[in-house]
């Protein structure tokens, strides 16, 4: 009955897909709970990417407890992903292993009858599909758009990653040299992006929007016209410009 009376069931399900197909490539670390509450270990030193995440609009504290429990004592920085903001029962259990710390953020979509986006184009900006011979290379722009260390998302190198249906990795680029990032994950109509990033030395170009752009459309050439994306405060105003819009919050609760 939840999910007959939740419109973004479907959507919140794909996001906590990306994770489990994620972790099941690196380290076939993944386990699902009867209701839908999904552990995925990618073995990234970041705790985003290694979750328990829970797409019910109601999240399970004791599924979410279950699945902690099972990989505990955990070896790896680690988060929880709910919908909204944490219950009392929620919150007991992250702080019961020092997750204190919770980030929002918006879960923002656009929708079919936004239309195609036109083609964009700045400065001669090319945003283009990687072969998994430069994974290595998307991995390392990735970590320098983040600006974190390189092998803080060398997992995005693994050439595993290739095996999983309708994950796609982008590199933008300026007369061949990488300045951007996108990743887009499409399955059953919907495209998820992933993965956007700017390097320091070209922010405020646009270069951002312009990649969003490239990756909306090629969801809309794979049949996936609907497509979300999750966005920090600061990042709502540039996908707003490109017509998604917020319609959730969703909540990663990691250590401080």
């Amino acid at each position: 009955m939840e999910r007959m009376n939740d419109p973004l069931a479907a959507l919140v399900s794909a996001y906590s897909t990306v994770f489990e197909e994620l972790g099941a490539a690196t380290t076939g670390r993944v386990r699902r709970g009867p209701e839908g509450t999904v552990l995925a270990i990618s073995g990234a030193p970041v705790a985003p990417l290694n979750a328990v995440i829970s797409p019910g609009l109601v999240p399970s504290s004791d599924e979410i407890a279950s699945l902690a429990a099972s990989e505990s004592p955990w070896m790896l920085p680690w988060s929880i992903h709910v919908r909204g903001i944490p219950g009392p029962l929620v919150t007991e259990v992250a702080a019961g292993y020092g997750l204190t710390r919770f980030n929002s953020q918006a879960l923002m979509v656009r929708r079919p009858e936004q239309g195609l986006p036109t083609e964009p184009a700045v400065d001669g900006l090319r945003v283009r599909a990687v072969s998994v011979d430069e994974f290595d290379l998307y991995a390392r722009t990735v970590a320098e758009g983040f600006e974190a260390p390189h092998e803080v998302f060398q997992v995005f190198a693994e050439p595993s990653l290739e095996k999983i249906d309708g994950m796609t990795f982008h590199l933008a680029e300026l007369e061949g040299v990488p300045v951007g990032t996108g990743m887009t994950a499409v399955s059953d109509g919907l495209t998820g992006i992933f993965n956007i990033t700017t390097l320091p030395a070209y922010r405020r170009r646009g270069y951002g929007r312009v990649v969003t752009m490239q990756m909306v459309r090629e969801g809309f050439a794979a049949g996936a016209a609907t497509a979300y994306l999750c966005a920090t405060k600061s990042g709502e105003s540039v996908y707003a410009s490109v017509g998604f819009r917020t319609e959730e919050y969703l909540t990663v609760i990691t250590a401080p």
